[in-house]
């Protein structure tokens, strides 16, 4: 293992969790990305591929949102994928790795957003002073290098250490473990598919569109692909069925939105194409006590030199966006952004718009915003990408897998983030009514569609990916049963299909999914050892 090595591993890890700019930083923190980029590194893209898939299978259904972390999911495609090439083990052990090292990243991740906060208050000096050519250092360079020194210093110490001491540890390990693992991470992908049917199946599409994905899979053998295609024919033809008509025109928001004041000081086209590229990195110095506050300030740097001259006017633009605020900030909620600039250029212009107007606003739309961002990137387009994604590197060993679920993330999150960015400056206020008010609609309709797809998706990906057979051999007379076969004559895939709707049913009833990963594990480890699953 050379140095330059060690080092790119502590980059990608630092990547995985710094949060430094969205269309980068977010699809690579999935391990079917950063597995990939890892396997580059180490010499080995394919089995980096692999690993990383098999890892991204079991957080398929885990959303991270409101800055709430259930697992380090970038730690834990990073790490885990380095240590199985390390090991030189099998893809399918990759789990093993990857979820306990997940696990204790969480704490990573604490510590990231506690020492982030003592420089959220280096900023607030920064505002007293007018002091706008600092705040690229407290709000960008120090948390990048908090990030770095948690987050990749460890990771840089773990590859140094060398490939020879994993390959010596497997060695040690008995065939017999090393095959219980294999099953329990056959198992765990079960965990996943379950935590997104529970979140899909409490939208108002049916339950059944995940049982039609996932047994036209299983009797048809349908890959993802095939069963994405049909899946988009029946959420364009749901999405048409409930289309209502009557919607107010873009001419008509805009009338109603026309400035009031003569715009002497305007943005230019740069202007705004810097505050909303630098504010798809709202999380870069994502802290617990306010959140994006850091990131937005940053975002904001451009748009207050054009405006204001006065360190009076600075300092009170820079404080504006020092509180707390905390949202999606990259597909949904850049339309939150583009008001701002509006508002501030009306401001600048003697319009009367106060401070309070402003900071009232953004608070305001911070939470539903949130939610139809969270639940956009995080419950749709996510496990729809990475589900197709992840099919197309396991089933076919091909890297258009991670680099078609790269361009699907980043590209739809620069489209949308983009036109409603514009959308928010150029309508103002009333451009939240498009999707609050007599939009929202229609965002509902098509996030039901989304979620219809999705269910067919997973329903796929859960047939093709979580793995239950039985080695069991029932002897009567002369006579030999084989269970698996049995199962396989009455419906294809029974087990699998059981044990999601076993998992489902614990999620249900709000047992926590890192118990559920735990007995999961246990069930494997037993069921293979007392000879019922192989």
């Amino acid at each position: 293992m050379s140095i330059i090595q060690a080092l790119l591993i502590a980059v990608a890890a630092n990547l995985a969790s710094g949060r430094i700019w969205s269309p980068i930083t977010w699809p690579f923190c999935y391990p079917l990305i950063n597995g990939t980029v890892v396997g580059v590194v180490l010499g080995n893209p394919l089995l980096g591929m692999l690993a990383g898939a098999t890892i991204n299978l079991v957080y398929i259904g885990w959303i991270s949102a409101g800055g709430a972390m259930p697992s380090n999911i970038g730690i834990a495609g990073v790490y885990g994928t380095a240590l199985t090439i390390l090991a030189k083990a099998r893809p399918e052990l990759a789990v093993t790795f990857a979820i306990p090292i997940g696990l204790l990243g969480v704490l990573q991740f604490q510590l990231q957003m506690t020492i982030n906060s003592v420089w959220v208050h280096r900023l607030d000096r920064n505002a007293e002073k007018a002091e706008l050519d600092k705040v690229w250092i407290n709000a960008g360079l120090l948390p990048q290098l908090t990030s770095f020194s948690i987050n990749g210093i460890p990771a840089f110490i773990l590859m140094a250490v060398g490939g020879d001491f994993f390959v010596d540890m497997m060695s040690k390990i008995p065939e017999g473990v090393v095959n219980a693992l294999t099953v329990v991470g056959g198992l765990l992908p079960a965990v996943g598919v379950a935590m997104l049917l529970k979140y899909l199946g409490a939208r108002r599409v049916s339950f059944p569109f995940f049982i039609l994905g996932f047994f036209l899979t299983s009797y048809l053998d349908l890959g993802i692909m095939p069963l994405a295609i049909i899946g988009a024919c029946i959420a364009v033809i749901y999405y048409s069925s409930t289309q209502k008509a009557n919607e107010k025109s873009e001419e008509d928001y805009l009338s109603d939105n026309l400035p009031q004041v003569e715009l002497t000081t305007r943005l230019t086209k740069a202007d705004r194409a810097k505050h909303w590229l630098i504010g798809l990195g709202a999380e870069i110095g994502y802290n617990y006590e306010r959140m994006q506050a850091s990131g937005n300030l940053l975002a904001m740097v451009p748009i207050i030199r054009r405006l204001y001259k006065t360190p009076e006017e600075v300092s009170a633009a820079m404080k504006r966006y020092l509180v707390f605020f905390n949202t999606e900030p990259s597909f949904i909620g850049t339309v939150i952004p583009g008001i701002c600039a509006s508002l501030e250029e009306q401001k600048a212009n003697g319009a009367d718009v106060s401070d309070e107007m402003i900071t009232g606003l953004r608070t305001g739309l911070m939470g539903p915003l949130a939610g139809v961002g969270d639940s956009l990137a995080g419950g749709i387009i996510y496990p729809i990408g990475i589900s197709i994604g992840c099919s197309l590197a396991l089933t076919n060993q091909s890297f258009a897998g991670p680099v078609f679920f790269f361009a699907l993330f980043a590209g739809i999150m620069l489209l949308l983030g983009g036109y409603l960015y514009n959308m928010g400056y150029n309508r103002g206020g009333n451009s939240i009514m498009s999707i609050l008010g007599e939009g929202s609609q229609s965002i509902v309709r098509l996030t039901d569609a989304f979620g219809v797809l999705g269910l067919l998706v997973i329903g796929g990906m859960g047939a093709t990916r979580v793995v239950a057979n039985t080695p069991v051999v029932i002897n009567i007379g002369q006579t030999s049963i084989i269970l698996q076969e049995v199962f396989n004559g009455l419906v294809p895939n029974f087990l699998s299909f059981g044990l999601i709707m076993g998992v489902w049913l614990l999620l249900k009833r709000r047992i926590s999914a890192s118990w559920v990963v735990l007995i999961l594990a246990v069930l494997g480890f037993v069921a293979y050892f007392l000879g019922l699953l192989a």
